[in-house]
């Protein structure tokens, strides 16, 4: 596994052997040369680790500079001792002794990789601990028998799963089955200092082996999703080796809430929905106290080198919005990925952890055939990230006995590879070797082990069959459709508005306001005042924040440029223009709204989506009530995340039970800016839209959004709600304003009419339309004289309204024909989602006609003029009129 032949080599260098031993003179003087050397092994001696279970060649240290003594003047005197601090105590050793710890320490079946990290403390918190395990890493009896117990109970589920499902897919853990007894340390361990929740994520290779031997779900239950009949408590509308579930398990130490998250075949995509779920609980901790919720995240090989998700999370790891107090990161890795030829293909760094160097992460790699390594590693691993809160990365390094998914032909990409591991003998024989050595195991103890843990397949009534297992998924054959729901009721008080109005515009004193912000206080102030005056966006949507936070609602808003807006549209973050140091004075109205209000977090993300989302996400599944907004910067920033909307977002609550209120807000609308950051594919949400799974909206006014968003957060039904929000053109239209009088009443409408005094009698035409261009159809309407066509708004486009719609369109006796207008181009905008249902909403003998854009590729005018034309163009079709 491990080639360092570019290194330049030296002779081997043998101490001589002795048959006396003189009393040591310790030289103070070649104190720094011993350092150094210490300093090569610490920093270098990974190099030389046994990490291959299938390598067993023998390794020459000298052939590395920094772990031969010559390199730093040191002669093999065995009558010269050293006084060195080693394992975080003082010690006196001739360099032969000292030859020998580090090696033991650093060059055995365990190998620390940290010289990348920056933090002293770090460093010598590590060198200590791992210098610490050699002289305490042979476990006690009951423990290496109990590790033995899991070996085999690990390596029996898999025999016994491809022999009785031959015709299943099949994952093996088969080279890796000290992962169970890896876990099963990290979850003690993390019991032991005090975590009160896991949340696990992992890929397929392994799941139901760990669900069976880790979390303890009995294999009956398991066994269930191979056949036709699933038993209704595991997830039975996906795969069985998605399957997650939530258990409280009991340790030594206490019992302790375990969760390992529904995955879908996009491997790594888990990441980041793991490590939200991770903070929604850390958050609603009432000690704050964010370490006593651990995630764990095993990772592929070649995965966690290859996806950039992966990368993006770790990036998250650190940060004040993202950050979970740290990951304990198990890479399984079977050194060749999925089917990978040639190790070159699979990666640009020398080893698949590499990556984690970015953010100063330890990497201890560990020899999945030494049990006894693997355990260590795990608790000290934990105790790192309970320590200092940050990330730490196992790398488990095995190797795959059979091929990807079991049925297919290793020998055809790995002959090699797989001509030494069928001469290999299983980790469960060798550990039974080592424990027979030590005098711990009788020669009969394994086959002892073997036969109950076969009995274990196949015994309805086995003791693990009292697990408490849970899961979120409906027990019926697919996710329920949009049920009716109680009405919410999205009005506030006039009062409570103006009071709440006063407080978000009161200055903190000595606060140096920007003029914007100035000018926006001075507005506020007239609306408390003056109820009928305009009410923009900005302070629509401040103000549906702030009613639900008077009523102790938590809300979390998050994206890039969220504080201020990408448009100037929000102003949530004000700061001080006198101060010297930037984010250093900051003011937040929304924290300032009510004495006993809920907590606003507000948080400017990175540059990533995928991850980003897929975070908020994974936090909607554990809030509770809370309401998540995130926002994306333009409309398509969102391509970036379409694994998450998928796979999750889309899909989460038909396949796994997920139920997520999630908030996507997507500037969306061409305003003549360009192909890209105009359209936030519409088409594509509507495209996912079935069984009452999403909601999607594109509000036309300041107060149908107030109501929009004071509605997700009331209603008991928790759907992820996809809203097309203005960008500066709508933001700034003033007819598109409202008063503080509709926010005060009403509701969300999801279809909007129109008031104007016309006579239904002599309608032929009726305009149906979502968005901005209602604007410009209305304005062109009045512009040339045509009272008599109506024009509808559909605010929400799924679920459609449609008895709204057929009740409103039943009010004109002489109707003809019914137009869709959109600004997107054909197949990119709502109408093909929506021509059916427009269809099936006409009264007889009513046509439907399409108004808008041709079908074309994802582009958009550059020019405001022609863009400004080719709307016109749009309009004028719509109502009917010739285009000039």
């Amino acid at each position: 596994m491990l080639d360092f032949s570019s290194v330049a080599e030296s002779q081997p260098w043998i101490l001589p052997r002795t048959n006396f031993a003189p009393a040591p003179k310790v030289h103070l003087d070649l104190t720094a040369a011993v350092k150094a050397l210490m300093g090569g092994y610490r920093s270098n001696g990974w190099r030389m680790a046994s990490l291959d279970p299938l390598d067993s060649v023998a390794r020459d240290h000298f052939s590395i500079a920094e772990l031969d003594p010559r390199t730093y003047g040191l002669s093999p005197d065995e009558s010269i001792s050293y006084a060195i601090d080693l394992a975080g105590s003082a010690h006196v050793l001739t360099l032969s002794e000292l030859l020998s710890r580090l090696r033991a320490s650093y060059c055995g079946t365990i190998a620390l990789d940290c010289a990348h990290i920056r933090a002293s403390e770090q460093l010598r918190w590590l060198y200590r601990h791992v210098e610490g395990i050699n002289a305490s890493s042979a476990l006690a009896a009951g423990d290496a028998l109990r590790v033995l117990e899991q070996l085999v109970l690990a390596e029996t589920f898999e025999h016994y799963q491809r022999a009785t499902y031959p015709r299943h897919k099949q994952f093996s853990l088969e080279g890796s089955e000290s992962l169970v007894p890896l876990l099963a340390a990290a979850v003690e361990e993390a019991a032991r200092r005090g975590v009160e929740d896991i949340v696990l994520g992992m890929p397929h290779r392994g799941r139901l082996n760990v669900l069976k031997n880790v979390f303890n779900v009995p294999a009956q239950q398991l066994f269930s999703l191979f056949s036709g009949d699933p038993a209704s408590a595991p997830a039975a509308w996906d795969l069985k080796d998605h399957f997650g579930c939530a258990i409280r398990k009991h340790t030594v130490h206490g019992d302790i809430n375990l969760l390992l998250a529904h995955n879908p075949s996009h491997l790594e995509s888990v990441s980041p929905v793991v490590c939200g779920m991770a903070r929604a609980l850390q958050d609603r901790k009432t000690d704050g106290f964010s370490r006593k919720v651990m995630p764990i995240l095993i990772h592929g090989d070649a995965s966690f080198s290859a996806q950039g998700v992966v990368t993006e999370t770790l990036n998250l790891s650190q940060t004040r919005g993202y950050g979970v107090g740290g990951t304990l990161h198990l890479i399984l890795n079977n050194q060749i990925g999925s089917t990978i030829s040639h190790p070159r293909d699979a990666r640009s760094t020398l080893f698949c952890a590499d990556i984690a160097r970015a953010i100063d992460a330890p990497i201890i790699h560990v020899n999945a055939d030494d049990p006894d390594a693997a355990v260590a590693v795990a608790k000290l691993a934990t105790e790192y990230r309970m320590q200092f809160g940050a990330d730490i990365v196992v790398d488990h390094v095995s190797y795959r006995r059979h091929g990807h998914f079991g049925s297919d032909d290793p020998t055809m990409t790995q002959p090699a590879m797989q001509r030494r591991i069928r001469s290999h003998r299983s980790v469960v024989g060798l550990y039974t070797d080592k424990l027979v050595r030590r005098g711990l195991a009788g020669e009969g103890e394994l086959e002892r082990l073997q036969a109950a843990a076969s009995t274990a397949m196949t015994d309805r009534h086995a003791a693990d069959a009292a697990t408490a297992v849970t899961t979120n998924v409906p027990s019926g054959n697919r996710a329920p459709a949009t049920r009716a729901t109680k009405p919410v009721v999205t009005a506030v008080p006039l009062g409570q508005l103006q009071t709440i109005l006063r407080r978000l515009a009161t200055v903190p004193p000595g606060f140096a306001l920007h003029a914007g912000i100035r000018k926006m206080i001075e507005d506020w102030r007239s609306a408390a005042g003056d109820v009928d005056r305009p009410v923009d966006w900005c302070l629509a949507e401040n103000l549906a924040y702030a009613s639900l936070l008077a009523n102790g609602f938590n809300i979390r808003l998050s994206g890039l440029d969220v504080g201020r807006g990408s448009f100037f549209h929000r102003y949530h973050v004000w700061h001080d223009q006198d101060a010297d140091t930037d984010w250093q004075s900051l003011h937040v109205p929304l924290r300032h709204v009510a004495d006993a209000q809920g907590f606003f977090s507000i948080f400017e993300s990175p540059l990533s989506e995928e991850a980003v989302v897929g975070f908020e996400y994974g936090y909607t599944l554990q809030c509770g009530r809370d309401l998540v907004v995130w926002e994306a910067q333009f409309g398509d920033f969102v391509n970036n995340a379409q694994v998450i909307i998928d796979q999750y977002v889309a899909t989460g609550e038909h396949k796994w039970g997920y139920k997520s209120g999630l908030v996507v807000l997507l500037p969306h609308g061409h305003e003549g800016g360009g192909p890209e950051h105009s359209c936030a594919y519409l088409g594509r949400f509507l495209q996912l839209c079935a069984d009452g799974n999403l909601q999607v909206a594109m509000p036309s006014t300041a107060s149908q959004f107030h109501h929009l968003l004071r509605r997700q957060a009331l209603t008991e039904q928790r759907k992820p709600l996809i809203v097309m929000t203005p960008k500066t053109g709508l933001y700034g239209h003033k007819p598109s304003y409202s008063s503080l009088r509709d926010l005060a009443r009403g509701e969300f409408q999801p279809l909007l009419g129109e008031e104007s005094e016309v006579d239904p009698a002599r309608v032929v035409r009726v305009v149906v339309t979502s968005g901005k261009v209602y604007y410009d159809l209305a304005s062109e309407r009045a512009r040339a004289g045509l009272p008599g066509v109506p024009i509808l708004r559909l605010e929400q486009l799924y679920p459609f309204p449609a008895d709204a719609l057929a009740a409103e369109l039943r009010r004109f006796p002489r109707l003809r024909e019914l137009v869709w207008a959109q600004e997107e181009a054909k197949n990119h905008g709502p109408w093909h989602f929506l021509r059916e249902q427009l269809e099936a909403a006409l009264p007889p003998g009513v046509s439907l006609a399409y108004a808008g854009r041709p079908a074309a590729a994802p582009t958009a005018i550059c020019n405001a003029g022609l863009h400004a034309a080719e709307q016109r163009a749009v309009v004028t079709s719509a109502l009917g009129m010739t285009t000039a």
